[in-house]
């Protein structure tokens, strides 16, 4: 009977174990884990309701720097962030001219948005930054 007590108990606490072990991995439907505001990069799918080039953004815990693409220039800088405020900038850029003026503004208007960014969110592997006017862009996990 000691025996059969010690095999039951061994039996749930690996039970046990393996589910805290799969519930750790995954979401409640299954589905894969959020990504992280930092130390993940982040490329722009979406820009004030259209849609984005090539732009890029990654935030980097280690130094508290924020870098990216705008397209036609790379950028980089400092960010606070609280919960869920964000704040970034000052942001230096290199200064190479874009090949066409529709990409110029292109990175001109991402490069607003992130000054104007004042909140953050991410919901699986979309980040979204939003200002006080609203969503501001919609970022992917690569």
């Amino acid at each position: 009977m000691q025996t059969l007590g010690k095999w039951m108990t061994a039996a749930t606490m690996g039970g046990m174990l393996a589910l805290a072990a799969g519930c750790s991995t995954t979401g409640a439907s299954g589905s894969a884990p959020s990504a992280s505001l930092t130390d993940t990069s982040w490329q722009l799918a979406e820009l004030g309701g259209q849609p984005a080039g090539k732009q890029s953004l990654k935030f980097d815990s280690s130094k508290g720097i924020v870098s990216g693409s705008g397209g036609c220039n790379n950028f980089t800088g400092a960010y606070q962030w609280s919960g869920k405020s964000l704040k970034m900038g000052p942001l230096a850029s290199t200064r190479r001219a874009c090949m066409d003026d529709a990409s110029g503004k292109q990175e001109n208007a991402y490069l607003q948005a992130l000054d104007a960014t004042r909140t953050w969110k991410v919901e699986g592997k979309t980040l979204i930054l939003s200002g006080d006017s609203g969503q501001l862009a919609r970022f992917t996990a690569q």
